[in-house]
């Protein structure tokens, strides 16, 4: 077993362990072993968020003018409300337990929330008394500055064998952010009526911080079987949970469209350009040997 301090590829079963982790079990997370630990761990990531963002609001609420503090409650209101509807977010109920729970269960969404989080925290921090939020005029539609933070293939795939990988390098991303990546399938489609425990989105959650150490570079590889309704994962080269053609890998909803997929809490673009994370979904030779019986995602 590869050494992942940083890493946390966490699968469907690690994620329902969230409901059995000790709530009060202060999480390795500078080398999680156990599911439960790494289940804690990518809980950790979005309370932490979560716990900024109320902290933060708080403060600044204190801070201000009875009226000022009405118009920053309706526009942190129309912020919520714009969160919700970009990350698809439907639950409404009052426990935030067991909305951050529920939100868990799809990487995807996790990875948006936190991303809008954090952007919401810095446009606090600038939030003046006039109740202008400073932020940076945005770049100019289709250059390079644009900020990227999903990267998805073209056509949904409903049938078929398809494989595609990504490659972290962690040292240098490290070095230069701290990044949360959700990485596999999702369903092209939200369908209401197929609604699964795991939501619409499958297969891994990276989390990098610059505090950790015995971090590494490494390929992550997604051999995706819709004929059959599975996702099998591998990291240089060794399968995970059960190589394809195996009853291992996580259960996908047949006859569904799915596409490939990667998505950032922060701009990728300059992991892209610097080669420190290399999304490769068919359009030139993979690192790992294909799976017989597959073809790549997205061909040339």
């Amino acid at each position: 077993m590869l050494n992942r301090s940083s890493v946390l590829v966490a699968f469907l079963a690690i994620v329902l362990l969230l409901a059995i982790a000790p709530s009060g079990a202060q999480a390795q997370c500078d080398n999680p072993k156990t599911s439960a630990q790494r289940a804690q761990c990518v809980g950790d990531e979005l309370r932490g968020a979560d716990r900024t963002i109320n902290r933060v609001y708080g403060d600044l609420m204190k801070s201000l003018t009875p009226a000022d503090r009405v118009t920053l409650r309706t526009d942190q209101r129309a912020w919520i409300k714009m969160r919700d509807e970009n990350c698809g977010l439907t639950w409404s109920k009052g426990d935030r337990e067991a909305w951050l729970a529920d939100l868990l269960k799809d990487y995807q969404k996790t990875v948006c929330v936190v991303r809008l989080t954090n952007d919401r925290v810095q446009a606090l921090y600038g939030y003046q008394k006039s109740n202008a939020i400073v932020a940076p005029a945005a770049p100019a539609a289709g250059s390079d500055s644009t900020p990227v933070y999903d990267l998805f293939t073209h056509e949904p795939q409903t049938k078929g064998k398809w494989y595609f990988e990504v490659k972290v390098d962690e040292p240098a991303i490290q070095k230069l952010a701290e990044a949360t990546f959700s990485t596999g399938v999702l369903q092209a489609v939200a369908d209401e009526a197929a609604t699964n425990e795991r939501g619409g989105s499958y297969g891994s959650l990276i989390t990098i911080r610059r505090i950790d150490k015995n971090v590494e570079i490494y390929t992550l590889g997604y051999a995706i079987d819709l004929d059959n309704g599975k996702l099998y994962t591998s990291m240089n080269g060794q399968w995970d949970e059960g190589a394809p053609g195996s009853s291992g890998g996580l259960d996908l909803i047949r006859g569904r469209a799915y596409k490939g997929e990667l998505s950032s809490s922060v701009s990728i673009n300059p992991f892209l350009s610097a080669h420190m994370l290399d999304v490769n979904f068919g359009d030139r030779a993979f690192a790992y040997h294909l799976p017989d019986g597959y073809s790549p995602l997205q061909p040339h």
